[in-house]
């Protein structure tokens, strides 16, 4: 979410929906491997084939046991809005064994054949998938044989007879390409799912694109090399991407999901040779290695210059709340070349208020900025008309002098698990802490006010003033590059009934002295920039943003861009 210099070099935005891939020979695919133990339905526009992972070979050797049912129902179900989307059963998974015992036997294979189709049959599914996790080894606690190999190939051609040509049959494959005889195998498989992830571990990353001095044992190119030479035609092969980062804490390697990718002892940075990001810490030590937009973008513009099939990623819950990685790749394979989504921003604007200089001002900057930084706005006049669950599909949401009431219960409920689970980012303005235990008919929205430090409005310089403003905390990445001091004009200085200091970090406070004319309306200390550091959700109030002067103002629209870059974690 960062480098936007990847704009230039990666994509043209897309601005709507795209349609469904066709069911051509040639179409690119986007497998998403989607799993039992997980709640997250996916998006099946986002998406050509579902892997559900996982099924086991049963344990007398001659069946399928299906993990969560019922879940596998529900994923199949999906097909009803999507008619172009595919579903698969994928057996196997690391630790998952008996694929030995029944490889080698051709009763075994054959009961095992004929279980596949029945799940195919029985829950309305479109093929199966083997994750056999691997053929000869024993590495993940398995069974193995020396004659795996041979096996292996006898188990696709049971496979295959026994779900015929319309249904497919696709595998996923180690990136070295090892373990599986592809020359005499690929005549029953559709396609091969490489698994060009954990390739290495910190201080290496564990999905490099290219080498590098940072890269693992093996990396996404070299993947690919492994299974073209292996005998694998590129329109067979599908790259495999992470949507999670494989880091290490002090008690070893473990994983992040792209959501919960950051924190505050490290940094993101950019490997230029391999075309990936990672989180360093402070000596500038790889620490984590994932992916995120730019870096897919990359790698899908590699699959389509190669040829390849499409995409594969495991998994979709291991993705941010707006589905950055997996529109990214959707979106790039749509388009056939490498395209990195827009941020979008939900911008609360009110209307027909003494505000409307300020807004429109503020409005006009955004605009400007947004070709720049990536970002979609969608401005809105009421809460009333956001439907329930729509709010965790924007990357921030800017309240642009819009008050703490008058929205719709399932806007307010949505709004509170918004910003207390970090589901995106959040700037205020002005109007948005007009609290009080009623206004215009409406009660008081007790947790917006905790939100803005316990406050309740208490008065206001009607006839407004300027005001000289000083930062107290100038290393906070919305204050960066923002002077010492600065004058603010005609703003109205909300005062409260309590200092919010003890409840939120202050980021600079008014010099009430300096109020021009001078005003006997005041706090004592008065916070006018702060940040709630106990929301999970990176999130900023601005007090001031009365006129229309203040968008004018060079420390207003450093601020401004600052405080976006922020809330939509440009890191």
């Amino acid at each position: 979410m960062k480098h936007l210099k990847a704009l230039a070099l990666c994509a043209i935005i897309a601005l709507a929906a795209v349609p469904a891939f066709g069911a051509g020979k040639a179409a690119k695919v986007v497998v998403a491997y989607v799993t039992s133990w997980s709640r997250d339905i996916p998006d099946p526009s986002l998406m050509t084939h579902i892997n559900y992972a996982f099924g086991a070979v049963s344990e007398d050797f001659r069946g399928v046991s299906i993990a969560n049912e019922g879940r596998l129902r529900t994923i199949a179900a999906l097909k009803k809005e999507n008619p172009h989307l595919r579903v698969l059963l994928s057996v196997g998974g690391w630790g998952s064994g008996r694929f030995s015992e029944m490889a080698a036997s051709d009763e075994y294979r054959a009961l095992f054949a004929r279980a596949c189709r029945k799940a195919c049959d029985d829950y309305n599914l479109d093929g199966i998938d083997i994750d056999w996790e691997y053929p000869t080894q024993s590495g993940a606690g398995i069974s193995s044989s020396p004659q795996d190999t041979e096996h292996f190939t006898l188990l696709m051609r049971d496979l295959r007879k026994a779900l015929g040509r319309k249904r497919l049959l696709t595998i996923a494959n180690v990136s070295n390409a090892a373990y599986i005889d592809f020359r005499q195998c690929l005549r029953y498989i559709d396609w091969v799912n490489v698994m060009s992830y954990d390739m290495g571990n910190p201080p290496r990353h564990h999905s490099a694109l290219y080498p590098s001095a940072r890269s693992g044992w093996c990396t996404t190119s070299q993947a690919i090399d492994a299974h073209l030479k292996a005998g694998v035609p590129a329109d067979k092969i599908v790259m495999g991407v992470p949507f999670y980062g494989r880091g290490k804490d002090n008690t070893g390697h473990y994983f992040r999901n792209h959501g919960n990718i950051g924190g505050s002892a490290v940094s993101e940075q950019w490997d230029e040779q391999a075309q990936v990001a990672y989180l360093a810490d402070e000596t500038g030590q790889l620490v984590c290695g994932f992916e995120n937009p730019r870096s897919l973008s990359l790698k899908c513009g590699y699959a389509i210059d190669h040829g390849l099939r499409g995409m594969m990623y495991w998994e979709w819950s291991d993705d941010d709340t707006q589905h950055d990685l997996a529109r990214t790749l959707w979106l790039s394979m749509q388009e056939l070349r490498p395209v990195i989504p827009e941020r979008r921003v939900l911008v609360l604007a009110e209307q027909g208020t003494i505000h409307q200089g300020f807004v429109d001002a503020v409005k006009a900057m955004l605009d400007s900025l947004a070709p720049q930084m990536n970002m979609r706005l969608t401005y809105v006049s009421s809460m009333k008309d956001i439907k329930a669950g729509v709010l965790p599909t924007y990357h921030a949401i800017l309240q642009l002098n819009y008050p703490p009431y008058a929205w719709s219960d399932a806007s307010a409920r949505d709004f509170e698990r918004y910003i207390d689970e970090g589901q995106g980012g959040y700037i205020g303005f002005h109007h948005a802490s007009l609290l009080g235990d009623e206004f215009d008919g409406y009660r008081m929205w007790q947790w917006f006010s905790d939100f803005m430090g316990g406050i309740r409005f208490r008065q206001y310089i009607a006839a407004t003033a300027d005001g000289t403003v000083c930062v107290e905390d100038g290393e906070h990445p919305v204050m960066k590059g923002v002077p010492r001091t600065f004058t603010v004009p005609k703003d109205e200085w909300y005062t409260y009934d309590r200092d919010p200091r003890p409840g939120v970090h202050v980021l600079a406070h008014v010099d009430e002295a300096s109020y021009t004319p001078p005003s006997d309306i005041r706090m004592g200390d008065h916070p006018v920039i702060w940040v709630n550091p106990a929301k999970k959700a990176r999130n900023v109030y601005f007090q001031i943003g009365h006129h229309a002067d203040l968008a004018h103002q060079p420390a207003f629209r450093q601020m401004l861009v600052n405080a976006l870059h922020w809330a939509l974690c440009d890191r």
